[in-house]
């Protein structure tokens, strides 16, 4: 076994996800830890058997797959961004000009900071990602993964330069950990029903920071600069100078911030559990669950009477955002073929998650969750997950500007579990709607019983569309079971392609035995209308 300890001295974490500056990156990324050590190899001399133990490490050394490690992680709360003006080096400018383009940009900063006559240190504004997190300590842990005695009694030495994981202020100790302190690990590495894409060491890894670090050629740079300033003699100065240019073109050679590209996909272990074998629907239970948080708004929350809006809007989000991706993957996305033709099987459905159920519920949306087919494979997850990431800012238009943040607690709140939505493993017997289910037609008889049994036998055929069998009885109501849910008729109508209004209600499912969700049913099933949860979460 092999484990490396963290300890955040502050409290906190200072990261930064990659792909969104004013998130603070947690779980912490293997990537970003093996990167700290790598790091650490470099700024304390480069010593060769620190390199074989880290090649050891990245796998270029060792036969065998990638062995991404499993994370024990504490839950970890976000800092709101707060914009500071911090000062940067200081450069030979007029102060006056200095001032001016500052008032041309409209902002107001702090005043220079005056270090000599003619030498001003501007302030620029800046924002830094944190989290406080309810415990200092997290663990990256190999259990499979045994090194060599050599590279282990190398690693412990590394691990305690490193001083820092993430920006400056995330101060960190770090150890070889032993397995009896290490805990359960709640992230484990999978792709088939992965919710999270974290970054991680492979083969080549190493070598690839060694280039961006660019160590020899700026320690050669240096030392040219330094006898191009300095040497006594003018003969000695021209030869550095000549071989600036030569090597160099007289430019301090690039020393690039590393972007790592490997990514694995981590799921948390409580939801890895194995389920029983009940019925379930074509989509799997294991749906990637999303945050939803204001950015600039005057609504402190959006309600479920909004879900088309803002369903729809993140479903073109993530169209625009798949253009790199395959055909396949745009397909699952968009529910249509290149050539706009709908498919033939099932795809991405996105469903709200609402604040449903307790007795002083709200209906107000918590956050989205993309459900997808149980026929998708771990390729296209990890694919989808890459095209998530790029697409988590919704503009609403009047609504604002909010964002879609993953769900990466241990415990977050009960409408944000999708067992508490999907009954898994276990199933449920009774199910009701939280959004109003649509009709696929009108009903063809005037009386309203008949109507009424005539809608109930349409959503016993949804059932049986998504893989259910048909539920012993099914009550139509015009109103949920779940408190917090407002009556179908105050919902919009879903629009067909000619213009006209579908028809919705509400409803009440009963099975002869538990099934499993995600249960989605009729025209809206993959807009967010027509969802259903069991009837037992809510009493829970």
């Amino acid at each position: 076994m092999l484990a490396f300890g963290i300890r955040y001295l502050n409290g906190f974490v200072a990261a930064a996800e990659p792909d969104d500056m004013e998130r603070a990156e947690w779980p912490p990324h293997p990537g970003r830890v093996f990167m700290a050590l790598a790091a650490a190899h470099f700024q304390t001399g480069a010593d060769p058997a620190e390199r074989a133990a880290l090649l050891w490490l990245d796998g270029s050394t060792r036969d065998g797959e990638i062995s991404p490690p499993q994370i024990a992680a504490p839950d970890a709360m976000q800092r709101r961004i707060v914009a500071q003006f911090v000062p940067v080096n200081p450069s030979l400018v007029d102060e006056k000009k200095a001032r001016k383009n500052e008032e041309k940009k409209g902002k107001s900063p702090p005043p220079p900071l005056q270090s000599a006559p003619g030498l001003i240190r501007t302030r620029q504004e800046r924002t830094f990602a944190r989290a406080w997190l309810d415990d200092e300590i997290a663990y990256c842990l190999w259990p499979d993964l045994d090194p060599p005695e050599a590279h282990r009694q190398v690693l412990a030495q590394l691990c305690a330069k490193v001083t820092r994981i993430g920006h400056s202020s995330s101060l960190v100790q770090m150890w070889l950990a032993d397995k009896e302190e290490t805990i359960e690990p709640n992230w484990l590495p999978v792709e088939g029903r992965a919710t999270l894409r974290l970054r991680i060491a492979g083969p080549g890894t190493l070598e690839y920071l060694e280039r961006e670090y660019n160590a020899m050629a700026i320690e050669d740079y240096a030392s040219l600069k330094v006898v191009e300033k300095t040497a006594s003699e003018d003969r000695d100065r021209k030869r550095a100078k000549k071989q600036l240019n030569e090597r160099y073109g007289g430019d301090q050679p690039p020393r690039q911030r590393p972007r790592l590209s490997l990514y694995h996909g981590y799921a948390r272990a409580d939801t890895l559990l194995d389920g029983e074998a009940v019925p379930s629907t074509l989509f799997d239970p294991h749906y990637i669950a999303l945050r939803l948080e204001r950015d600039d708004s005057v609504y402190r929350a959006l309600d479920l009477l909004g879900t088309l809006n803002v369903v729809n809007r993140w479903r073109k989000a993530l169209i625009s955002h798949s253009n790199d991706a395959s055909e396949h993957i745009r397909s699952l996305i968009s529910g249509h073929h290149a050539d706009d033709r709908p498919l033939e099987v099932p795809h991405a459905a996105i469903m709200p998650q609402a604040f449903v159920g307790p007795e002083h519920a709200t209906g107000h949306l918590l956050g989205l969750g993309l459900v997808l087919p149980l026929a998708v494979t771990r390729e296209d997850r990890r694919e989808l997950l890459k095209v998530i990431d790029r697409a988590r800012r919704l503009k609403l238009g009047p609504l604002g500007v909010w964002h879609l943040n993953s769900v990466t607690e241990s415990s977050p709140p009960w409408n944000l579990r999708p067992a508490t939505w999907t009954a898994w493993p276990e199933g449920a017997t009774y199910w009701s709607t939280v959004t109003p289910i649509a009709f696929d037609r009108h009903p063809k008889s005037k009386n309203r019983a008949e109507q009424q049994r005539e809608q109930a036998a349409m959503i016993a055929k949804g059932c049986e569309r998504i893989g259910l069998p048909a539920p012993r009885e099914v009550i139509i109501t015009p109103v949920s079971t779940h408190l917090g849910v407002p009556p179908a008729h105050v919902f919009p109508k879903l629009r067909r392609k000619d213009g006209g209004e579908r028809r919705h209600t509400h409803a009440i499912l009963v099975f002869d035995e538990p099934v499993r969700g995600p249960v989605l049913i009729g025209a809206g099933r993959f807009r967010g209308y027509g969802m259903c949860r069991p009837l037992i979460s809510a009493i829970a």
